[in-house]
């Protein structure tokens, strides 16, 4: 099993990103993830990701680099394929690129135009290999077209592209285009249920589920004191009203009257919206905190993941919210990672 850390937004500072990149690098982890935001909930200092992973990249040696993620609604493919063949020529074959439908809080305010998300992700993916190919080409979609399109930049290793699929259909197109499945907000039981999906998509496609990595996103609260932890990680509660369609499979129910999409279709960074998800938020039981969250104690969280292992995911990309982050990243790095592998 592999571990990655998600460097998540908002940041104190871009040099306490960069301290936290290295540290896990240091502690032996796979991955560093740094989702792509504009804007972020909660609100804070959100720096360009690109530059991040960039800078990041000289900082560190061996551990793989990745978006978790971004998306082609504010970034045409050619952006993307040239920044990632770029990255990949400079850091080697550690880059991946970690893809989704986008949110709308980086998108609505900007005024960019947002439609058919994932007939836009199909077609993001499709141009995106054809460009690190090195072929010159045609492409006539329906969301882009390009003539005698190529770079010159070519990447020198295969880079992978993971999608955060959280949807039937996205999650049948990953199974189907790429190479890692990255959803967050996941139960074990939900996972289980969902992967099933990603299965469908490569046996669609002629591949196997054995070709892809089953990743997962998820917060990670960890304390010798189960309480502390459990009262820590409910700051981020909002983490289930975001997923509101796998809470319900998990067979939890809200009376919220928004969409199941809420969080990504219509959250902006508004007064009156972020206190509408603030009240949403606490109506969040521990027991749904438990389920998914990995928190509680040292022992609390190797039960966990073992339960998610055997619901298959194969890279846990953790986002540590403490209590004590340093603690955290210790009992990782010392017993629970060197435990699954």
């Amino acid at each position: 099993m592999k571990f990655g850390l998600v460097v998540s937004p908002p940041f104190p500072d871009i040099e306490r990103a960069v301290k936290i990149a290295e540290s896990a690098e240091k502690s032996n982890f796979d991955s560093v993830v740094i989702p792509d935001h504009t804007l972020m909930v909660p609100p804070g200092y959100t720096p360009n990701t690109f530059f991040l992973l960039s800078l990041i990249a000289t900082k560190t040696h061996k551990i793989s680099l990745g978006t978790g993620v971004t998306d082609f609604a504010r970034h045409h493919p050619s952006t993307l394929a040239q920044f990632f063949a770029t990255l990949e020529n400079f850091a080697g074959p550690r880059i991946f690129l970690g893809v989704g439908a986008g949110e709308a809080m980086n998108i609505k305010p900007f005024g960019i135009e947002w439609r058919k998300p994932l007939r836009t992700l199909k077609e993001g993916i499709e141009v995106v290999k054809k460009l690190w190919s090195g072929e010159r080409f045609n492409y006539n979609g329906e969301i882009f077209k390009l003539e005698d399109a190529f770079l010159q930049v070519k990447p020198n290793s295969e880079i992978p592209i993971y999608l955060g699929a959280n949807s039937k259909k996205s999650r049948i197109l990953c199974g189907m285009l790429c190479n890692g499945w990255m959803p967050i907000a996941e139960t074990p039981k939900t996972y289980r249920e969902n992967l099933k999906d990603v299965k469908k998509g490569a046996e669609k496609a002629g591949r196997s589920l054995d070709e892809i990595d089953t990743a997962l996103q998820i917060y990670t609260a960890i304390d010798e004191d189960r309480e502390k932890a459990l009262q820590r990680a409910k700051i981020f509660s909002g983490v289930v009203v975001s997923s509101l369609e796998k809470a319900e499979q998990a067979g939890y129910s809200f009376d919220f009257a928004v969409s199941k999409k809420f969080y990504f279709e219509e959250l902006l960074v508004k007064e009156d919206l972020l206190a509408r998800f603030i009240q949403m938020s606490a109506k969040v039981t521990d027991e749904m905190i438990e389920d998914f969250f990995i928190v509680g104690t040292p022992r609390d969280a190797e039960q966990k993941i073992e339960e998610f292992k055997k619901a298959g995911v194969k890279h846990l990309m953790l986002i540590n919210i403490g209590p004590d982050p340093k603690f955290v990243l210790k009992i990782y790095s010392e017993k629970v990672v060197p435990s699954f592998r």
